[in-house]
């Protein structure tokens, strides 16, 4: 299909099938809110569907009542969801806004010329510049941002200013519908195909269709399996009318009033509730029933005609979700988790994806070295490297490098050396030190066995002047060390990632309960680097851990002198009560000994070896020690027998 072709609903549905009610659920979102999360879901299927790992978006075009284009932008296609700019959609697009402005200003009625300006005037400053679809002489139009293979590209998950606020297409009148085509690619290409997906926005019927685009129409194996296996899904906003619909309301509230109270009545089954715990929620209950439902979200579908599967749990979870997030949108909600602030999240997912395949075969053999979960543990450190690797190209294109692996780098306390393996093969040249060997080391290459090093650092007088960035991957004791250490030189950085929690002389034992240990020991960690100074991003890995927030530095500060920095540091040593650093003793696992079953040969009581000699006198005293006893103990039964 040409993608400047529009397609009348009335055609699919002569095509495909009729619509099918499945599902409604009552909402107190606004028709804004709908649309800015059908925006948002279009733009991104992961949004919708998380196991739709990666996508392109091929275009986006509008159309007016009379089913006349006004606008059609082609998203650059790539694989990660990402589009790059394109100069000549601008410039079409600027034509096309210059001949809409021109045609506006025809008006013989000075006041409409007014409202009509003014309009114009207020939808300009709410469009946003990732929807392509306008002219954008911001400055974020020359930001960087780093794509897998090294090219500049710009996400369109990254936020905006004006994230909060619809898209122009919305707010326009002329527009009557908005069709985005987007390529949907599953996981597993080798098991699941490619397709092309069209998605509707109706706006005068408040309408979002999802249609698959199959050769095949009576073929629901063509879907991909993260599919749902219809021919069209369709999501709707029926507004309600508070006079004409009081009636459906008022039923709407008094069955949302009756759940909650048999949710109610269901706790107190299993918890006893005090008075006081019950009339607070009774007053909630009675607060929430002000707010009136302002909508009924509906989800219909277009089965194939041989295969109908159930669509009620899918249905019901889209419409949760859709519900969750307008009325989120509009009280404002924040996610707490600062997600994909250094790289966005596709590029990262996009390297993380390449580099799982790559390490995946570490699993063999992994456990039985490690007593450790190799899903946990392998997977976290690819992610690491990933994330790493995706920073370190963005350096080299700030600083106008080529974009090839020069960052020399030192992972101090590196565990298991699992994450200087990885750069390693990456091309990244580096070594990791740790206090001692593990078993595993041995299963890497000989090249990589040599940059890991067993030796204890005395992190106070060290310093690492070959190495551009210090890493610090749950680095116990050194955790604080890093920023200090790093502060010795000023072109060196740093990457930290704490987990245990410790200060520079000892344990980590503030904690202040409105925010848990872990946050209060982050934002001591957030202090040292400051005073070393650093200014660091705060962000939030996508790892399977519970510890991951991470630091990444800037480099030193250059308008702080060297004896000021040393006169920070001591202050830092200080308020630590800091002695002198020991590292920690080597642990010594204790090894249950064997034990020896009666007339067994035992080593230890051999009478040849003289190194046994005092074993065998107390072995036999123990045992002489027990004859005696039991025979007083026989002896104690038998006068008891006799007196009885």
């Amino acid at each position: 299909m040409n993608e400047s072709i529009y397609i009348d609903e009335n055609e699919i549905l002569n095509k495909l099938g009729k619509w099918e009610d499945v599902y409604t659920l009552p909402t107190r979102m606004t028709l804004d809110s709908f649309w800015y999360t059908m925006e948002k879901w279009s733009l991104n299927p992961q949004c919708m569907n998380r196991s739709a790992k990666k996508f392109s978006l091929i275009n986006k075009s509008t159309y007016d009542k009379n089913n006349q284009q006004l606008s059609n932008y082609i998203f650059k296609k790539n694989l990660s969801g990402i589009f790059l700019d394109d100069e000549n959609n601008n410039n079409n697009n600027n034509k096309q806004d210059n001949n809409n402005n021109e045609n506006n200003n025809i008006d013989n009625n000075k006041k409409e010329g007014i409202e009509e300006e003014e309009k114009e005037n207020k939808l300009k400053k709410q469009k946003h510049n990732h929807h392509g679809c306008e002219d954008d002489d911001d400055d974020d139009e020359n930001e960087n941002i780093f794509q897998h293979d090294g090219s500049i590209g710009k996400d369109i998950n990254t936020k905006d200013v004006n994230e909060s606020e619809l898209a122009i297409e919305y707010l326009d009148d002329k527009v009557e519908t908005i069709i985005y085509k987007r390529h949907l690619i599953p996981r597993l290409l080798n098991r699941d195909p490619t397709i092309d997906e069209l998605v509707y926005h109706r706006k005068s019927s408040n309408q979002c269709q999802f249609i698959p685009m199959l050769e095949v129409i009576d073929n629901a194996r063509l879907l991909p399996f993260f599919y749902p296996k219809v021919l069209g899904f369709n999501i709707i906003y029926q507004q309600l009318d508070s006079i004409k619909d009081k009636e459906l309301i008022d039923q709407l509230l008094e069955k949302e009033l009756n759940d909650e109270k048999q949710q109610q009545q269901n706790k107190k089954k299993n918890q006893s509730k005090s008075k006081k715990k019950q009339e607070e929620n009774d007053k909630k209950v009675e607060q929430e029933e002000i707010v009136k439902f302002k909508a009924i979200l509906k989800v219909q579908v277009i089965y194939f005609k041989e295969f109908q599967p159930k669509f009620d749990k899918t249905s019901k979870q889209i419409l949760e979700k859709l519900n969750r997030w307008g009325i989120n949108y509009e009280i404002g909600y924040k996610k707490k988790a600062n997600l994909d602030q250094m790289v966005p999240k596709n590029v990262f997912l996009s390297m993380y994806e390449e580099m799982k395949q790559r390490y995946k075969n570490m699993e063999d053999g992994w456990k039985e070295v490690t007593q450790t979960d190799p899903q946990k543990f392998i997977y976290e450190d690819v992610a690491i490297a990933a994330y790493l690797i995706c920073i370190w190209r963005k350096e080299n294109q700030e600083n106008n490098k080529p974009n090839k692996p020069t960052q020399r780098f030192i992972d101090i306390g590196c565990g298991n050396g699992l994450l200087v393996h990885i750069l390693n093969k990456e091309g990244y040249d580096g070594i990791g030190i740790d206090l001692r060997s593990r078993k595993i080391w041995a299963k890497y290459d000989e090249q990589v066995q040599k940059n890991l090093i067993e030796e204890a650092i005395l992190p106070k007088d060290t310093t690492f002047e070959q190495y551009d960035w210090i890493i610090g991957n749950h680095s116990d004791e050194l955790t604080p060390w890093v920023p200090y250490i790093t502060s010795k030189l000023p072109n060196q950085r740093f990457f930290l990632l704490p987990c245990c929690f410790y200060n520079f002389n000892s344990r980590f034992k503030e904690n202040d309960t409105r925010i848990g240990k872990y946050s209060c020991y982050l934002n001591y960690i957030e202090k040292v680097s400051n005073e070393c100074g650093f200014n660091v991003v705060k962000e939030t890995l996508r790892i399977p851990s519970t510890k991951n927030i991470a630091f990444i530095s800037s480099l030193r500060d250059p308008t702080i002198t060297e004896e000021q920095l040393i006169e920070r540091r001591q202050k830092l040593l200080k308020s630590s009560n800091y002695i002198d650093f020991k590292p920690r003793e080597r642990e010594i696992k204790w090894v249950p000994q064997k034990k020896y079953q009666p007339g067994q040969y035992n080593p230890h009581l051999d009478p040849s070896n003289p190194n046994n000699i005092k074993r065998i006198i107390r072995k036999e005293n123990k045992d002489k020690d027990k004859e005696n006893k039991l025979q007083e103990e026989k002896e104690e039964e038998e006068e008891e027998a006799e007196e009885n």
